[in-house]
């Protein structure tokens, strides 16, 4: 009985070995690419959000700081169409995206 008791926890510790590995191996060094359209800016304490319609129509979430972007930081405003690249987020079935570089 003792042998059980010890497999479980172990089989337990395998698996979340296992899920870390698959989960280390599907992340890619490649960049998340988009182009959006300006919609609107919500300002904010070290840069802001821009709220972007991208070339399907959908519409997401790009957070612009100084921080992450330094010397490459641009105020964008409504209406002007840029390409960005960045890590993504899925908040509340919304893509929102950490902008870390700009392309006009």
């Amino acid at each position: 009985m003792k042998n059980r008791t010890l497999i479980f926890p172990f089989t337990l510790l395998i698996l979340a070995v296992l899920n870390l590995v698959s989960i280390s191996s599907c992340s890619s060094d490649k960049d998340f690419k988009i182009r959006g359209t300006v919609q609107t800016i919500e300002n904010g304490k070290d840069g802001y959000t821009a709220t972007m319609k991208d070339d399907n129509g959908e519409d997401f979430d790009a957070v612009i700081s100084r921080v992450k972007l330094g010397d490459e930081y641009k105020v964008l405003t409504s209406g002007e169409r840029v390409e960005l690249t960045s890590d993504t987020l899925h908040l509340d079935n919304k893509l929102r995206i950490v902008v870390s570089k700009i392309n006009q």
